[in-house]
């Protein structure tokens, strides 16, 4: 049997599919628009690109929402409203009578790079997606944590504030609400950073150009990151701890305050022995992540 495999990382913008190996190196890609349509048009025109790739082992598929792993259903998701108890895995199976695996995308990205940035050998890993919200996934023993009902790995809704501003989810206080693309302009905005468009990556460009106000702005994330991955390094005791999304790319203007303000936020112990890296492979990391996490024996 062919030992490529495919992976198919849905956001609420674009679709990333990929063709890997065991190892996760990308042997094609493709990106298509999440459009409007209906989730069954989406996954059609998916299912196209699938057949256009050849033989394949097997197809990974990974979702931002509430995922039932074990059957493969879309409970729901936020960035998608009209994808809502969609059998994601039985449409694709169906359609191109391929094995196919459905898992969250964070969780994707975990395994993603769990692989790709640890080789295999961090077996106890957590990787922290940083864009227009904030994810995690966590790996133990080698293997993806999900919990009890495969909601596990939310991390950007711990709360470090209780009294902090209200949170997509409806909390007040998440991570999430303060490092999130929103919480960053949030951060800009009462600094008195000013640009034309305040985005996270125009903030970072003026920041590698010097402008102190925008240096400000990245210093304080860096502070708010502290408090939620102290917490994750004191629970977890994690080996390595990953980076990754959009705002990850940006980590060379937060890493060297994030390192003094964790130790003010997490045991000595385990903050000296956990790796803390941003992934080498931030643009197809779900799509890497997805192709992997069938496991073989299920074959």
């Amino acid at each position: 049997m062919s030992e490529n495999l495919i992976g198919v990382d849905i956001g609420g913008t674009k679709i990333l599919m990929a063709v890997t190996d065991t190892n996760g190196t990308v042997k094609k890609r493709m990106e298509i628009p999440t459009t409007d349509d209906s989730p069954q048009e989406i996954l059609s025109q998916i299912c196209g690109v699938i057949k256009s790739f050849g033989r394949c082992r097997s197809v990974g598929v990974g979702i931002a929402g509430d995922v039932d792993s074990e059957r493969g259903i879309l409970r729901f998701s936020p960035n998608l409203p009209k994808w809502r108890k969609i059998n994601i895995k039985k449409y694709i199976e169906k359609n191109t009578n391929i094995p196919v695996c459905v898992e969250n995308d964070a969780n994707c990205a975990a395994y993603g790079s769990y692989v790709i940035d640890g080789g295999r050998k961090y077996k106890n890993f957590v990787t922290i997606t940083l864009g227009t919200g904030v994810g995690g996934g966590i790996i133990i023993d080698g293997k993806i944590y999900r919990g009890s009902t495969g909601s596990a790995g939310e991390i950007g809704h711990i709360t470090i504030n209780p009294d902090g501003p209200k949170c997509g989810c409806g909390n007040r206080g998440c991570l999430e609400a303060y490092i999130g693309t929103q919480g960053i302009k949030n951060i800009a905005g009462q600094l008195g950073f000013k640009a034309e468009k305040v985005t996270p990556a125009t903030i970072a460009a003026a920041a590698e150009k010097g402008d102190r106000t925008a240096l400000d702005v990245y210093k304080k994330v860096s502070e708010y990151l502290a408090v939620g991955v102290g917490s994750i390094i004191n629970i977890f005791n994690p080996d390595m701890i990953s980076f990754a999304g959009g705002v990850a790319n940006n980590f060379n203007l937060m890493e060297n305050n994030l390192r003094q303000e964790l130790a003010v936020h997490s045991f000595e112990t385990p903050l000296k022995h956990v790796k803390i890296v941003r992934t080498k492979n931030i643009k197809n990391l779900g799509a890497i992540g997805a192709s992997l996490i069938f496991p073989k024996e299920d074959l």
